[in-house]
């Protein structure tokens, strides 16, 4: 049986899609699988829409294309869907990962689930601020590891704590932990 799974960053540049999605692929490689990161920007600034792709399998990725039908979207901001289309071509019975509370709208008139974590309010919650602007990416990363589930904890904190000093790799694994916490599998 073969695994593959492709994954599309929705954010705004300055939100770390890139960094995150490098994390991301640093884990499962280390756990045998093959990964691939693409950003896709121009010149934006700062808060300007920006896109990352990223494909993990279990064998050989030959393809260096922009995803264009994700099996899972992965949004940091919902203010996104007031200007893009961030689901376009998402998979049927795919998933979107998305930073809004319970209360934040996301119609689907697809057959997509939707799962929503407060990333701002774990992100406050865990110290895992820049500047004080809460990290929004590692808490939607947290609730996309829970969801692949081909990553475990230690290898988690193997690469964080090997990223960023102690202090700082403590508040991106809280962010983490609480996150996947709140994802329900099923």
């Amino acid at each position: 049986m073969t695994y593959k799974v492709e994954i599309r960053w929705h954010g705004r540049g300055g939100h770390g899609l890139v960094s995150t999605s490098n994390l991301l692929c640093e884990m499962v490689v280390r756990k045998g699988y093959y990964a691939q990161s693409i950003p896709i920007f121009g010149a934006e600034r700062r808060g300007a829409p920006t896109q990352v792709f990223t494909r993990i399998s279990d064998s050989p990725i030959r393809k260096r294309s922009e995803i264009k039908n994700p099996d899972i979207v992965i949004v940091t901001d919902p203010s996104l869907f007031n200007i893009i289309d961030p689901l376009h071509g998402l998979v049927d019975k795919g998933i979107v990962i998305v930073n809004a509370n319970e209360s934040t709208e996301i119609s689907s008139e697809n057959n997509f689930k939707i799962i929503k974590v407060n990333a701002v309010e774990i992100s406050l919650e865990s110290g895992l601020t820049v500047g004080g602007i809460p990290v929004v990416t590692i808490p939607l990363m947290g609730a996309l590891l829970k969801i692949l589930g081909i990553v475990d904890l230690k290898t988690v904190e193997e690469v964080i704590r090997e990223r960023w000093r102690p202090e700082i790799a403590e508040r991106n694994i809280k962010a983490l932990k609480m996150a996947s916490e709140v994802v329900e599998i099923g």
